[in-house]
């Protein structure tokens, strides 16, 4: 049986915003539309999605936190807001936007605590603190107070807090966001070397979901667009977007025209829609031709694949 069972799950929420200074307009908005998948133990599952497409709504029902207005919901093979103190023993949770540790004490203080919450034996304790120190170096700020970290050592800390019980299913909800590349990719390689565990992992930013997870649920509005998996979802390709200045903004070389080069509002100037040959050989002719100032590639992979339409179920 599936660890997670997700069936035709569907929860509302009624939005209330002011009219004038008295009245109120209250409108039902739909954070997740009609959503069925199962997540089987030991899978490592990506689920993305823009702001507002239902990810964190979708996993607090997984919690147990919030109740599906309609369809069924088991993780566990059970009812999780009936048994969610139970689930709670074997479950590790991040959530990147709201902090486990205890404010004003030090790390390994809130460890010691968990230790205790969770009845984790000393040999255990101290062996897996050792083992996640390493892999996130964070040695360095066991002993400080919560309150002077830094954001990318809390996230560290929150990461090593959510595994010291060795729990069965790992819940990351946004755990990278605003995190310096160092630090991300730490927390990344961490997550690879994870085995024999459920992981759940929901962003915003493919890159990360696809370096960690092998199958990927991408939401779109509430609704589940596609359940694709990794490999799939690296085949597509996606179109690049190059913006760039010049020392010289009046010395763009007559030669880069035939790209479609735009010149933007603050004197920038972009060039659209090329796949990864064509940034190559723009990229070639611009140093060749220009001096440049500052150059930035984009690649909007999520936006792109979810207005290409992918549907359910196409692409495992």
């Amino acid at each position: 049986m599936a660890l997670i069972e997700v069936d035709h799950v569907t929860k509302q929420y009624v939005k209330v915003a002011k009219i004038g200074v008295v009245k109120k307009k209250r409108t039902l908005f739909t954070a997740v539309d009609d959503i069925s998948f199962a997540i089987e133990a030991g899978e490592k599952v990506g689920i993305v999605g823009l702001n507002g497409s239902g990810k964190s709504t979708l996993i607090k029902m997984m919690l147990g936190i919030l109740r599906a207005d309609d369809g069924t919901l088991a993780t566990f093979s059970g009812d999780p807001t009936k048994y969610r103190q139970r689930n709670a023993q074997r479950i590790g949770i991040v959530f990147g936007q709201r902090s486990q540790l205890r404010w004003d004490l030090p790390v390994y203080d809130t460890f010691l605590l968990n230790k205790e919450i969770y009845r984790i034996s000393k040999e255990d304790f101290l062996a897996r603190v050792e083992h996640l120190t390493s892999l996130l170096d964070a040695k360095d700020f066991l002993q400080q107070p919560v309150r002077t970290l830094s954001l990318g050592q809390r996230m560290k800390a929150e990461v090593m807090a959510s595994l010291l019980h060795d729990p069965e299913l790992i819940i990351l909800d946004e755990p990278t966001i605003g995190l310096d590349v160092v630090t991300k990719n730490k927390i990344v390689k961490l997550l690879q070397q994870v085995e024999g565990k459920t992981l759940l992992y929901t962003s915003h930013d493919l890159e990360d979901v696809e370096k960690i997870c092998s199958r990927i649920l991408i939401l779109d509005h509430g609704k589940l667009l596609t359940d694709i998996s990794a490999q799939a979802l690296a085949k597509i390709a996606t179109p690049s977007q190059i913006e760039f200045s010049l020392v010289d903004s009046a010395n763009l070389p007559a030669a880069l025209a035939d790209v479609g080069v735009q010149t933007l509002p603050n004197g920038n100037f972009r060039v659209a829609g090329l796949s990864s040959k064509e940034v190559q050989d723009f990229m070639r002719r611009l140093i060749a031709t220009t001096e440049l100032a500052s150059v930035t590639i984009a690649n909007k992979r999520l936006e792109y694949v979810i207005s290409s339409g992918l549907t359910t179920g196409g692409g495992q």
